[in-house]
């Protein structure tokens, strides 16, 4: 009786082991590039959602939930000015605005209504947060007491309406657009 492998059968088992070895990474690579478009996509969609909730709370939390917010046009970016009482910042009652400079949209709260964009002398005043890169549309349309929000970044274009609830006794339509 022979008891060692002969050179054949150890030849063969480690051709064996190869092809299941390749499979395995390939399968592994395939599992791996899933992952990380999916942690994208969350990431992505995350963060969309932040956006929208930010000006969910801004616009529901206004000093004045039935004020017009102010919604400048600049050819394909709005700048979108409101008085509110939501702050990422610590701020009472902010003032906040939203905009659109060198493809980023940001987001700016202050003590006081101040114009977009800003300069280097109200920079201390200021709180600055940049929401999104490779902004190319912007805009905001205004209905009674709804708010469509649009905006193009990477490719991909987002649009959300946020509603008020309606003001008791309201009627006509408080389009405001300067």
């Amino acid at each position: 009786m022979k008891r060692a492998f002969t050179l054949l059968e150890v030849i063969i088992s480690i051709a064996i082991f190869a092809l299941i070895a390749v499979y395995m990474y390939q399968s592994i690579n395939v599992v791996t590039i899933g992952n990380s478009f999916y942690e994208r996509k969350y990431t992505d969609d995350e963060r969309t959602d932040k956006v929208r909730r930010l000006f969910y709370n801004d616009l529901f939390l206004q000093t004045d939930v039935y004020a017009n917010a102010a919604i400048n046009q600049n050819g394909d970016f709005d700048i979108f000015y409101l008085h509110t009482k939501n702050s990422i910042h610590a701020m009472t009652s902010p003032y906040v605005a939203y905009f659109v400079n060198d493809g980023a949209l940001f987001r700016v709260e202050s003590k006081a209504r101040e114009i977009m964009p800003p300069n280097y002398q109200v920079a201390e005043r200021i709180k600055v947060d940049k929401l999104f890169d490779n902004v190319t549309l912007f805009r905001i349309y205004e209905n009674q007491n709804s708010y469509l929000i649009s905006y193009y970044y990477d490719d991909k274009l987002t649009s959300f309406q946020i509603s008020l609830p309606p003001k008791a006794g309201a009627q006509g339509n408080n389009t405001n657009r300067n």
